[in-house]
């Protein structure tokens, strides 16, 4: 994927681990939240006043625990090239004074001048240091959404970021904005949910496959986060699937 001009729009970037790679550079400008970015191998956590580079072809992964939103800069390779920008997507992000930051809200893609020189005083800027992200737990978080059957332990997720277990809990909730177990038992149900709804497995054996001990478990902890059973929030969300005999 290619743009032929620049593209300037604020995003807000989904709370899950996902990977891309894009043929234009990108400068991202946190706003409000934060989004964990990592590109070309570095680390960053987008935050209110952070700007961070994603050069052409570069892999990157992104991951915004909270309600956020980004300035996202789309910039065309050749477009960068002529103007003398390219040094913005071989250094480091950078965070801007908070007048500079500012104006950069406000731009347009169509003001191709006032973009180029907003570009130019940006590069101009000092570097300063920003915070690295989680970045093993950012890797983590993705594979135990993968495989919510298996019985996770948070000691084992914290040895596997070689953290305390205590501030591997810290980090956790700082990230995501919740306990480990409650995030753990949130994305559970959330995947038995759309188990309900997507197939006439019987609750046993969906509560087996999302994590839970049996189905009285499951029953359990659903009817305290959503004040019914399984089985009344199946009846009521999804409709039964027809068996209707074929037309003679």
């Amino acid at each position: 994927m290619s743009v032929a001009r620049p593209v300037i729009e604020t995003r807000a970037y989904p709370d899950r681990a996902l990977t891309d790679r894009h043929a234009f550079h990108q400068l991202l400008l946190g706003l409000e939240g934060c989004v964990e970015l990592e590109a070309g191998g570095r680390g960053v956590r987008v935050e209110p006043g952070v700007l961070a580079p994603v050069a052409a072809g570069d892999e990157h992964h992104y991951l915004a625990p909270r309600d956020n939103a980004t300035l996202v800069l789309d910039l065309p390779v050749a477009w960068c090239e002529a103007l003398r920008l390219e040094a913005l997507f071989e250094g480091r992000p950078r965070r801007l004074p908070a007048a500079l930051a500012a104006r950069g809200v406000g731009l347009g893609a169509r003001d191709v001048p006032a973009l180029a020189g907003w570009l130019s005083e940006v590069l101009g800027e000092a570097a300063a240091c920003v915070h690295e992200p989680r970045l093993r737990l950012l890797r983590l978080l993705p594979e135990i959404e993968a495989d919510l059957a298996r019985p996770w332990r948070v000691r084992d997720w914290a040895n596997r970021c070689h953290l305390a277990e205590a501030a591997f809990a810290r980090q956790f909730r700082a990230l995501t904005g919740q306990s480990p177990h409650a995030w753990l038992v949130a994305r559970r149900l959330r995947l038995a949910r759309e188990r309900m709804r997507e197939s006439s497995a019987s609750l046993t054996e969906i509560a087996l496959a999302c994590g839970f001990a049996d189905a009285a478990h499951f029953s359990r902890v659903f009817r305290t986060r959503h004040g019914v059973s399984p089985r009344q929030w199946r009846r009521l969300h999804c409709r039964p699937v027809s068996h209707s005999s074929p037309a003679r």
